[in-house]
């Protein structure tokens, strides 16, 4: 915001009889020591801005990139991340900052006698610990790089410790900013028009009240609120109302974090195969320098499960119908130590056949097992718990299920593409293993190879079939 701007809003404020103790902003204008120095009696102070603290870091980090090969993209976002959460965890706690910082940098280079056990994986295990978010798990060796590194965060933000340790957030800010902008754009010259009063209003109306309040304002007046007013608005109501819990939720979080991977790692993807194609300035530079007619070695995975080692979870579906494209309504999985279980809310109608056998049901918006109402995520949130269960493991996972070559796998894949999350799963697995082929190979010349008939031929037991749940706890 423009330094003028921000003197006018703090000496309106002022004027009004408004005590103003704190000025949340960026740290890119000189708006706030103009607004002090024009209000000499005001007892306001600066607070940095969180997110803009965190962009100024990508930035900087950014800026060092090309004098160190060993700051790739995945080096960035640990380096980021681990000040983030020294930020977040040591809120009005400046030592507890400059401990963090300082041990936040020895961490990633392999010395961990200032790491909390609260935080550091290899103080609690010795012996096996690799870094999650370092290539192929190893620490960092470059002495340049850890000397650019101290220059940054030990010389230049441990003095800052005081402010880091009391950041706040105008996120809500610029989140009303945008929502003002989608009804008065910038590209249009509204600030003249007559109409703009009318838009900042059902903008503030918007944040308020949420999207029902033109069928709310036309009620006040005398007027129909509109069905289908009122309906689109109940629904956009609900879709916000959604998509406020998912971002907030730890599953959600995890999702963006994922979804900024893949898109960094098909960046880097492009510029192996074609060089960078668009660049600030890059149309100065000589092209000719630029190589993209050799093939570059194949870089080393960053982790490999063998199969002979990878934890065994079996994992089962429920479904709206026999089809390979029916919706799910239950997902389960366990393995010897944990297990897992969700109903899923399907969009599609469950048939006769499969409410049948399943025994689950869907009523308005509730949802029912044999009868009795059950907890239920819609899908999204449901398959990100799934594949958040998955990702928990230490080594990849083999998931083992019954007769899940012909369905069960063909329904999960479905699901998965339908919401751009299938490449999650494969991140987060290392095979599937048929158990009804495998029946076939130890036990030959069987009338049935149904999951109840093996229990019952194999086992002398009856049990409660076609319930995720339970068709797990015989199969493991």
């Amino acid at each position: 915001m423009e330094p003028d701007m921000v003197v006018e809003m703090l000496k309106e404020l002022d004027e009004k009889g408004v005590d103003i103790l704190e000025v949340v902003g960026d740290d890119d204008s000189t708006g706030f020591d103009r607004a002090k120095r024009l209000m000499p009696n005001s007892k306001m102070e600066k607070i940095s801005d969180k997110n803009h603290i965190k962009h100024n870091i990508i930035s900087k980090i950014n800026e060092l990139k090309p004098k160190h090969k060993e700051l790739t993209g995945m080096v960035c976002d640990a380096i980021v991340k681990n000040f983030t959460y020294v930020v977040n965890q040591n809120v009005g706690n400046p030592s507890g900052i400059e401990d963090g910082l300082h041990a936040s940098i020895k961490h990633i280079f392999g010395e961990h006698d200032n790491c909390n056990e609260t935080w550091c994986g290899y103080l609690k295990d010795k012996d096996s610990y690799i870094h999650s978010n370092l290539p192929r798990g190893k620490d960092l060796c470059s002495s340049e790089l850890r000397s650019d590194l101290e220059k940054l965060f030990i010389q230049k933000m441990v003095p800052q410790s005081k402010k880091l340790s009391n950041l706040g957030s105008s996120q809500a800010n610029e989140s009303f900013n945008n929502l003002i902008a989608l009804k008065a754009p910038k590209t249009k010259h509204f600030s003249t028009s007559a109409s703009l009063n009318y838009r900042v209003s059902s903008a503030v109306l918007q944040k308020n009240e949420g999207y029902n309040y033109i069928s709310e304002l036309n009620t006040s007046i005398g007027l129909s609120p509109g069905n289908e007013t009122l309906s689109r608005g109940n629904k956009l109501n609900k879709k916000r109302e959604g998509n406020k819990n998912i971002f907030k939720s730890k599953q959600g979080k995890k999702q963006r974090k994922f979804l900024k991977k893949k898109r960094l790692q098909k960046t880097t993807v492009a510029e192996v195969k074609e060089g960078r194609t668009y660049h600030s300035s890059i149309g100065l530079e000589d092209f000719a320098t630029i190589d993209i007619e050799e093939i570059p070695a194949i870089p080393e995975a960053e982790t490999f499960t063998n199969i002979d080692d990878a934890p065994i979870v079996c994992f089962d579906l429920e479904t709206t119908g026999l089809s390979r494209y029916s919706d799910i309504t239950q997902i389960a999985a366990c393995t010897k130590d944990s297990s897992f279980s969700r109903y899923i809310f399907p969009d599609q109608q469950i048939s006769r056949e499969a409410s049948e056998i399943t025994k689950i049901t869907v009523v308005g918006q509730k949802m029912y097992y044999k009868g009795n109402a059950v907890d239920y995520k819609h899908k999204h949130e449901g398959m990100t718990d799934f594949l958040t269960y998955l990702s928990n493991f230490t080594d990849k996972p083999v998931l083992v299920g019954h007769n899940i070559k012909r369905f069960d796998c063909h329904v999960l894949f479905h699901t998965l593409k339908s919401m751009n999350m299938y490449s999650e799963l494969c991140a987060s697995t290392v095979a599937f293993l048929d158990s009804l082929n495998l029946f076939k190979l130890v036990s030959p010349g069987l009338s049935s190879y149904s999951q109840y008939f093996l229990v019952d031929k194999l086992l002398g037991q009856q049990y409660e079939s076609h319930n995720a749940v339970y068709d797990l706890g015989l199969l493991y």
